[in-house]
């Protein structure tokens, strides 16, 4: 029987939002029990319960802070706890928490911690084994350390704007290096920091292990980001280069592109990296002379006439979907992948083949139907880790923590409870207002919507 790798590893999650919260349910996924810190206050709250969604029909219902998909995914099979750190009592109780937890995942900016006497030195006085991820934007050092941070404010300061750009129509027409820095994506900083977190943890349990000895994990997203920029750092620091911003292109290799296919809004990729590759898309496209042709010949020339080269592919490509000019090219042997819509990634035959997707059921009272989140892009083939079970419903383990694992009365509980400190309800909250799907495709929110989107997913 195939056991869970981080089973008996209890981890503390005092985070908020993305990129910590989705570390702790990827720890959930490899067995951990994870403890998520929520609180009845809905000021406090993390906004991933209260407002962010996506909610189911796009409407919340009346458990709305119960709802957000957002919410649901980045805390998947942990259980949750609520306090209010701003009271003593509250703060007591996470110390005293933390002596039966192996990790702690918080993301709040260096002061708080401290002011709250939850710093790593507070706490590894009484649990000297303790491993503690501390996720800041620029790292508890430094002029920048106080700053707050997110993802679209962190990518200036790793550089990866500079690098980010679209190619702009010049002066005779022809398209050239763009002006305008872009930012890379929806919270790729946060993802960066998720994985390196992850990796970072493993590292300190094994060194425990071994030694019996915790640590302090001092995790800065602005430098995860620049890690993900190492060739154009080196080019400068060894050339003198700036790196263009040419959008899908590549430097020096041609073609090499995102090309429109048959359908709406659906585009293949091409990466062309050798002058075989080049001769299998001639004669794919079915003008094998094209190789020779003078223009076009060698990887230089390619470069050179590269918009040329890309409205005769965009033409082949505009008659075949996605899919076809994919497998035939990869048929070929040329890199080529078609661009996943949403609603392709969650039907695509490889995704499913893989399990990729899995399903998650809520109880009945929640108002969910059962969902197919992401899961993780590796399996193992000697342990076990899957998705344990939704998203917890806001205080369901407050007896369970409170009672079984610290021993508290059921008087001092229920002091908790009439102070609000612990519950299962926003106190005096409400649900965020909305926007309708068609009021959002005009107003350019979105691309567009799927009424019928039910009817388009794979049965779960």
């Amino acid at each position: 029987m195939l056991q869970a790798p981080l089973k008996n590893i209890r981890v503390l999650d005092l985070s908020r939002v993305f990129a910590m919260p989705f570390a702790g349910a990827n720890l959930a996924d490899l067995g951990a029990e994870v403890i998520k810190i929520d609180t009845c206050q809905p000021q406090f709250m993390d906004t991933t319960r209260t407002i962010t969604g996506p909610f189911p029909d796009n409407q919340p219902g009346e458990l709305w802070w119960e709802q957000g998909g957002t919410f649901q995914n980045l805390n998947r099979g942990k259980r949750s706890l609520t306090l209010d750190l701003r009271s003593e009592e509250s703060q007591k109780i996470i110390k005293d928490l933390v002596e039966v937890c192996d990790v702690v995942l918080e993301n709040f900016t260096p002061r708080v911690m401290a002011r709250f006497g939850l710093d790593f030195e507070s706490l590894c006085a009484n649990k000297p084994d303790l491993i503690m991820v501390s996720n800041t934007g620029y790292g508890h050092s430094g002029p920048w350390s106080n700053f707050g941070a997110m993802a679209s404010a962190l990518e200036p300061t790793h550089g990866t704007g500079a690098f980010m750009g679209y190619m702009e129509e010049g002066e005779d027409g022809r398209l050239v290096e763009g002006e305008v820095p872009n930012k890379m994506g929806n919270s790729y900083s946060d993802f960066l920091a998720t994985w390196t977190a992850l990796g970072a943890l493993m590292a300190a349990l094994l060194r425990r292990a071994r030694t019996g000895q915790g640590q302090w994990i001092d995790l800065a997203m602005y430098q995860t980001g620049t890690t993900v920029i190492g060739t154009g750092l080196l080019d400068f620091a060894f050339n003198g280069r700036r790196t263009l911003r040419i959008g899908n292109r590549h430097p020096f290799w041609s073609p090499h592109g995102v090309y429109p296919c048959q359908g709406r809004d659906q585009w293949v990729a091409i990466a062309v990296g050798s002058d075989e590759e080049w001769q299998a898309v001639c004669r794919a496209i079915g003008n094998p002379e094209l190789a020779t042709n003078p223009r076009f010949n060698d990887p230089i020339e390619r470069r050179q006439h590269q918009e040329e080269l890309d409205q005769i592919i965009g033409n082949w490509t505009s008659a075949l979907t996605s899919y076809q000019v994919m497998n035939g090219l990869q048929e070929a042997g040329v890199p080529a992948g078609a661009v996943l819509t949403a609603k392709q990634a969650l039907t695509d035959p490889q995704y499913l083949e893989r399990g990729f997707f899995e399903t998650v059921h809520n109880p009945p009272e929640v108002g969910l139907r059962p969902k197919g989140y992401i899961g993780r892009g590796w399996k193992f083939s000697k342990s076990e880790a899957e998705i344990k079970g939704p998203a917890p419903r806001l205080g369901e383990a407050n007896e369970y923590i409170l009672g079984e694992l610290l021993g508290l009365d059921e008087a001092r509980m229920k002091a908790f409870a009439d102070d609000w400190t612990i519950g299962n309800l926003p106190e005096g909250g409400g649900a965020p207002g909305t926007v309708t799907l068609e009021e959002q495709e005009e107003l350019g929110w979105i691309a567009e919507f799927e009424a019928d989107y039910l009817d388009l997913l794979p049965p779960v």
